[in-house]
């Protein structure tokens, strides 16, 4: 039997395959992008909440300009903990599951091996912490949660995938970090991923990635073997490449329970064909 879910932060990349995905799974779904719902805002949240009597809220809502963090920290507050703050009081109130996205970078990335869901986290960054602190809200004020933390997602929206290949085009000779590593996600697969954690119903923290990892250089010289395109990747280490906010080094995450995705050779392959062929 379908699930009634209200999907946050619909005109995300993430947002838009759940708002595809969910009723090809059988689910009724309602999606709200964030001019028809701010999760920052305690009273919207409530009336949407009350209005659309979802089963399960997804929250995809979230600021996610890591470098713009940092210089609107307020900003970043308000959507990325607050937000799950509103969402988690509502929901435990109205009686529905709440499914929070967050992310890699509330770890420090000093590990030598990939993050499994209950190492501690050690945010670097105002991005960083600010999902941890969604996160802490969502699992101290309600009682029917999922945590999916994931990283280096890309899809229908602004992405590293399309920075590279428009970068491309403007120059022949790329520089790109080679120190920092992460798995690669596409949001179509992890909209997927969500949707197999939600028909578990199993609470807790799931990490879901695309499987695999490398550096953001590696990532960036398969997109252009793939994509036919003719461009020189340089490697640099990070401290030549600086930037506002601080990066976790191994952003890779480990997946003991949670779904297995594909490897992220495969997804980003699938990914370009269809991009590319618009």
């Amino acid at each position: 039997m379908g699930l009634r879910v209200l999907v946050t932060g619909a005109g995300g990349q993430l947002g838009r395959e759940l708002a595809a995905l969910l009723p090809a799974a059988g689910h009724e779904v309602v999606a709200l992008g964030h001019g028809e719902l701010d999760v920052s805002d305690a009273r919207a949240v409530g009336e949407a909440l009350r209005r659309h009597s979802p089963e399960v809220v997804i929250n995809a809502a979230a600021y996610t300009d890591v470098d713009g963090c940092e210089s609107e920290a307020g900003l970043a507050y308000r959507v990325n903990a607050l937000g799950p703050r509103n969402l988690a009081q509502l929901c435990e109130r109205l009686g529905c599951e709440l499914l929070h996205v967050s992310t890699n970078y509330v770890f420090d990335g000093r590990s030598e091996r990939p993050y499994e869901p209950w190492d501690r986290p050690n945010p670097i960054s105002v991005y960083g912490a600010t999902k941890l602190a969604g996160e802490e809200y969502v699992r101290h004020l309600t009682g029917r949660w999922y945590i999916v933390r994931t990283a280096g997602v890309y899809g229908e929206g602004r992405n590293f995938v399309r920075t590279m290949l428009r970068a491309a085009r403007e120059r022949s000779t790329l520089k790109v970090k080679d120190d920092e590593y992460i798995s690669p996600t596409y949001a179509r697969d992890l909209a997927g991923g969500i949707i197999r954690v939600l028909e578990g119903r199993l609470y807790g923290i799931y990490h879901i990635t695309n499987s695999g990892a490398c550096s953001w250089c590696e990532f960036a010289r398969e997109i252009f073997r793939i994509a036919g395109v003719e461009a020189e990747v340089v490697p640099v280490p990070s401290s030549g490449y600086p930037l506002p906010a601080a990066r976790p080094p191994n952003g890779v995450l480990a997946s003991p329970e949670g779904p297995e995705l594909r490897h992220w050779r495969e997804a980003l392959s699938d990914y370009l064909r269809e991009e590319l062929g618009r």
